[in-house]
C-alpha cells in the first residue's frame, strides 16, 4: 500500500515525515561514501549561465568534497529562476539554483509550480541590481522610468522588478525591456548604448565598470527590499521525501565549497577559470565576484552558515505579500525544508 504524505506534513514534520527515521550518524555525516560504495550521479543548474559567483560548486568538485559524499555532479548553465523551476519540477535536473523570491512568487501563482522546496540558502541577501552609466543621468531608481533595461527571461531582476519599482516609487509599466538570455552579454549592451541600464548582480559590477570604461551607477534591490534572501538550492518534493540523505550530502559539500570560495577567493578564482564549463573566463573576474559576495553569504542572525532562519523567511514572505507580489496564506514551511540544509 502506498502512503500519501501531505505537502505540509512533508515540509513541517521533519525527517520522520520525509522518509521515516534518519539515523543520527547519517545527519552527522555517517552516510558519506565508503570504499566500494556506489557513486550517485546528479545534475545541478546554476542560477543563470556560468559566472564567477558559481565558483563554489567547482571548488567543491576540485577539492573532492562531492566525491567524499558519494556524489558525481554535472554542472549545467542555468536559465534564470523561472525556467530553472520549470526544469526542476519537470524532472530534468536533480538540483537547481533559484532565487528565493522567484520561488515564492511562482508558488503563489494560480497554477504555479508548487512541488519544489528550498533546502540551503546560498545568499542571505538579494544580489539583484541594475547598473547604468553615470553619464546617462540615472542616479536613483525613479530615473529608470521610461528607460530601456536589459533582462534575462525568467531572471529575478525581471520577476521582482514590479515590487522593487512599487517600493521605490515609480511606475514599472513605463519600462522598455530588452531581452537577452546570456547574462555575460548585458554589460556589453550597456557599454554599446543599446540599453540605459543592465540587469546585473552586485558582486559583478566591477566587470561592468571595466568594460564600460567609465563610472557607473549601481541600484541594488536590497536598498529598498532589504530583508529578502538571494539564491538557494531547490529540489522537488519527491526528492526531498525519498532522498533526504542525498540532499543533505549535496548541500554539505556545496556549502563547504561556498565557505572555502569566499575565504580564499584567489584560489577559488583559479579553480573556476580552469574548468571547461567556464570557457576561458579570467580568474581575476571570478575572484572579484567572490570578494564582493562575502557580505551576502554570511548569516544575518544566530544560525548556521547556509541554513534558513524561519523568522527571516516569514519576514521575506511578509514583504512580498505587502507589496502585492504574492497572495496571503504562504507559510515558511510551504516553501522551505528547514532540516535538509546539511
Amino acid at each position: 500500500m502506498t502512503m500519501v504524505i501531505s505537502r505540509r506534513r512533508l515540509l513541517a514534520g521533519g525527517a520522520a515525515a520525509l522518509v521515516g527515521t534518519v539515523s543520527a550518524a547519517a545527519c552527522a555525516g555517517g552516510e558519506r561514501s565508503r570504499p566500494g560504495s556506489a557513486v550517485e550521479k546528479v545534475t545541478v543548474l546554476t542560477g543563470a549561465g556560468i559566472q564567477g559567483r558559481e565558483a563554489p560548486i567547482f571548488v567543491a568538485q576540485a577539492e573532492g568534497w562531492f566525491r567524499d559524499e558519494g556524489i558525481d555532479v554535472q554542472v549545467l548553465p542555468g536559465k534564470g529562476s523561472t525556467e530553472n523551476l520549470r526544469l526542476l519540477a519537470g524532472g530534468e535536473v536533480v538540483f537547481a539554483t533559484v532565487d528565493v523570491n522567484a520561488a515564492m512568487i511562482e508558488y503563489s501563482k494560480p497554477g504555479g509550480i508548487s512541488d519544489v522546496v528550498l533546502t540551503s540558502v546560498l545568499h542571505q541577501r538579494n544580489l539583484a541590481c541594475f547598473v547604468a552609466l553615470r553619464s546617462s543621468g540615472i542616479n536613483r531608481p525613479s530615473d529608470l522610468a521610461g528607460r530601456r533595461l536589459s533582462y534575462v527571461p525568467g531572471g529575478i531582476n525581471h520577476v521582482l522588478f514590479p515590487t522593487y519599482a512599487r517600493l521605490a516609487g515609480f511606475d514599472h509599466s513605463t519600462i522598455e525591456w530588452v531581452s537577452n538570455p546570456v547574462p555575460a552579454q548585458h554589460a556589453a549592451l550597456l557599454a554599446a548604448g543599446k540599453v540605459d541600464a543592465a540587469s546585473q548582480f552586485v558582486p559583478a559590477v566591477d566587470s561592468v565598470r571595466q568594460l564600460a570604461g567609465q563610472e557607473i551607477t549601481v541600484l541594488p534591490f536590497a536598498d529598498w527590499i532589504g530583508d529578502l534572501h538571494g539564491s538557494a538550492i531547490a529540489v522537488t518534493t519527491t526528492t526531498a521525501r525519498e532522498k533526504p540523505d542525498l540532499v543533505r550530502r549535496f548541500n554539505r559539500a556545496l556549502l563547504r565549497g561556498l565557505r572555502h570560495a569566499v575565504d580564499q577567493p584567489d584560489l577559488a578564482g583559479q579553480i573556476y577559470a580552469a574548468q571547461d564549463e567556464t570557457q576561458g573566463q579570467q580568474a581575476a573576474t571570478a575572484t572579484s565576484e567572490l570578494q564582493g559576495l562575502r557580505g551576502y553569504v554570511e548569516p544575518l542572525g544566530d544560525y548556521p552558515f547556509g541554513h534558513f532562519d524561519e523568522g527571516r523567511v516569514a519576514r521575506n514572505i511578509a514583504i512580498l505579500q505587502g507589496a502585492g507580489a504574492i497572495r496571503p496564506g504562504l507559510m515558511p514551511q510551504d516553501i522551505v525544508a528547514f532540516d535538509l540544509a546539511e
